[in-house]
């Protein structure tokens, strides 16, 4: 129980080195607050990981890459990238001309007016 706590505790501390290093190396304060979000995020993950594993929940990050519906989504998206990848620049040029016939064939508004 110590070993875990212990070592739960040096993962957050070496967590918080690492975040402080890459928000010191940053240069623009835009990326800042993003980087702070995403980091709190995941340390908020970090922080509740051994009452999630108290609960028995724990096992579901570990097991969240095998479920069936991930393997979907992973299939669709391969065979999307092949889809991608065997178009050429023909295939391309049709799209255009699809889209230019479809542009015609929209229909605009010029003007709403709401109520009475």
């Amino acid at each position: 129980m110590f070993s875990y706590l212990y070592q739960w505790i040096m993962n957050i501390s070496f967590y918080m080195i690492m975040v402080t290093a890459i928000l010191h190396i940053v240069p623009n304060s835009e990326y800042k607050r993003y980087i702070r979000f995403f980091t709190g995020l995941v340390l908020a993950v970090m922080l509740a990981d051994p009452f999630l594993k108290m609960l028995g929940a724990g096992d579901l990050w570990e097991n969240l890459y095998e479920s069936p519906a991930y393997r979907e989504q992973v299939d669709k998206m391969e065979e999307a990238a092949q889809y991608l990848n065997g178009i050429t620049d023909g295939d391309l040029e049709n799209i255009q001309e699809d889209e230019e016939t479809e542009a015609e064939t929209d229909i605009y508004v010029e003007q709403i007016e709401i109520g009475r």
